[in-house]
This record gives structure tokens, C-alpha cells and sequence, in this order.
């Protein structure tokens, strides 16, 4: 058996779309408080543009994502 965990932040694009930024093997038992900020410094940064969309314009969720593989055969 495998087990992963990714951290996934949510962000909203400057056209209304989403935008994921997934990190993988984070560390464990991170709080919003901590989230919050790193995800603020990424959005001020304002270095991203992707046929002229910010797809880092702001801040949405943070969640963790953990992945269980299981081999049968």
C-alpha cells in the first residue's frame, strides 16, 4: 500500500477561472494561518501572466489531499 499526500492551493485567475498550484510531499498539519500568507505572497508577486491573465490574481482554498494505492494483483 501507498500513500501520498499533495497540498492543492486554490487560486482565482483575473478571467474568473481556477487555478490549482499542487504540492506534493508538504508538510503535515499546516493551518490557514500559515497557508494564508504564503498564499498572499504568491498573488502579490503579480509575475505570472499567461496570455495577458494573472492566473494567481487571488486567494481561494487550500486543502489536503491524501491518496491511498492499494495493489491487488
Amino acid at each position: 500500500m501507498e500513500k501520498t499526500l499533495t497540498l492543492e492551493l486554490k487560486f482565482k485567475a483575473s478571467d474568473g477561472k481556477s487555478k490549482n498550484l499542487t504540492l506534493r510531499n508538504p508538510s503535515e498539519g499546516l493551518t490557514a494561518a500559515e497557508i494564508q500568507p504564503a498564499m498572499a505572497t504568491i498573488v502579490g508577486l503579480d509575475v505570472f501572466s499567461i496570455e495577458g491573465v494573472n492566473p494567481y490574481s487571488a486567494v481561494d482554498s487550500a486543502r489536503y489531499i491524501e491518496k491511498t494505492i492499494t495493489e491487488i494483483l
